[in-house]
Formats: C-alpha cells, sequence, structure tokens
C-alpha cells in the first residue's frame, strides 16, 4: 500500500502531464489564429489600396472609371467580410463588430449612387469617410491579436 506521500507525488505528476497536454493543445489553435489574422489582414491592405485607387479615379477620371473602382473596392471589401465570417471564433472580436462591416459596405453603395448620380464632389463627400473606417475597422482587428 502506497504511503501518503507517494500518492501525492503521484497525483502532481498526474497534475503535470494534464497541464502540459492542455497547454501543447492550444499550441497549433494559436498558430491557426495568426494565420487567420494575417489572412485579415492582408485583405484589409487590399481594400485599403483599392481605397486609395477608387480616390485617386474619383480626383482624376470621369464618373464611369470611378464607378468601376468603387465597385473593385466593395469586391475587395467582400473579402474583408469573408474572413471575418470564416474566422469569427479565432479572431475573437467584439460583436458591434459586424454592424461596422454592414455600416461600411452600406457607405460604398451609397458612394456609387452618388456618382451615378455624377456629383464628384458628393462622391468625395461619401468616399473620404470609408478611409478612416477601414483604418478604424483594421485598428480594431488588431487590438485582438
Amino acid at each position: 500500500m502506497p504511503t501518503p506521500i507517494v500518492r501525492l507525488f503521484r497525483l502532481l505528476r498526474s497534475g503535470t502531464a494534464v497541464l502540459v497536454t492542455a497547454l501543447l493543445l492550444q499550441w497549433p489553435i494559436g498558430l491557426a489564429a495568426a494565420d487567420e489574422r494575417s489572412e485579415l489582414a492582408a485583405a484589409f491592405k487590399l481594400a485599403n489600396a483599392q481605397y486609395q485607387v477608387a480616390l485617386k479615379t474619383l480626383e482624376t477620371r470621369g464618373r464611369e472609371e470611378t464607378a468601376a473602382e468603387v465597385h473593385r473596392l466593395r469586391e475587395a471589401f467582400q473579402a474583408v467580410i469573408q474572413q471575418v465570417d470564416a474566422n469569427r471564433t479565432a479572431l475573437g472580436l467584439d460583436p458591434d463588430y459586424d454592424g461596422m462591416l454592414m455600416q461600411l459596405d452600406v457607405s460604398m453603395v451609397g458612394v456609387m449612387l452618388v456618382i451615378d448620380f455624377g456629383s464628384r464632389e458628393g462622391a468625395r463627400d461619401a468616399l473620404t469617410p470609408i478611409g478612416r473606417n477601414l483604418a478604424e475597422l483594421q485598428a480594431r482587428a488588431a487590438l485582438h491579436e
């Protein structure tokens, strides 16, 4: 019959094994979350680059070209939304993040409507906050890393 001290060491040894196993199981999950965050960062980078192209096109080109670039911006932003949807739990974003994504998407539709009406100044006024909102969303996603 084992003495009480032997039982204590066996208990500690099994507890240590469980702790080490739990920590090792978290390691691949952490790596996967880092990969998902890098994919989201890449999607944001593409959307920000397309925003700059749309803004430049608004200033230098015609209505059709600008509408096409804003449409490409919205497509790039859809990639951001898809990354968030596909990796929601790993990203750990706050609940109101989805609402902000939807607001930004609706703002892009509004810019396309203003461009269709032919108001360059109105389109500029509608497009400018989109860049700030993209940067804010990207910063909020980065805070959860």
